[in-house]
């Protein structure tokens, strides 16, 4: 079926977000203090397009599955709820190795 192939391509976006955001979250664990690998300019330009990118694939991904009368694709909801969550966890990381987050 077209639709289920489309939602396979479009999941295929969410993992490399997913790929792509545990690398950053590794980078922020092993940087020292003021180092250059990420920056704050850089984590919230990849935080804003990964989150917008991905909310507009679930709203894709609804779209399809009402055009084709398929059920809703509960996966790709976890994975975006995934890619928020190591959005907030890298903005977390970030502050503390900045020194503006004491906790």
């Amino acid at each position: 079926m077209i639709g289920m192939e489309i939602n396979d391509l479009l999941r295929f976006v969410l993992i490399t977000f997913i790929i792509s955001l545990l690398i950053i979250s590794v980078a922020l664990l092993l940087q020292k203090k003021r180092g250059n690998l990420v920056n704050g300019f850089t984590l919230s330009m990849i935080s804003a397009i990964s989150v917008i990118v991905s909310g507009t694939n679930l709203m894709i991904m609804g779209y399809i599955a009402d055009e084709f009368n398929l059920s809703g694709d509960a996966m790709s909801t976890y994975m975006v709820f995934i890619i928020l969550g190591l959005n907030i966890l890298n903005f977390l990381l970030y502050l503390k190795k900045e020194g503006g987050f004491e906790g």
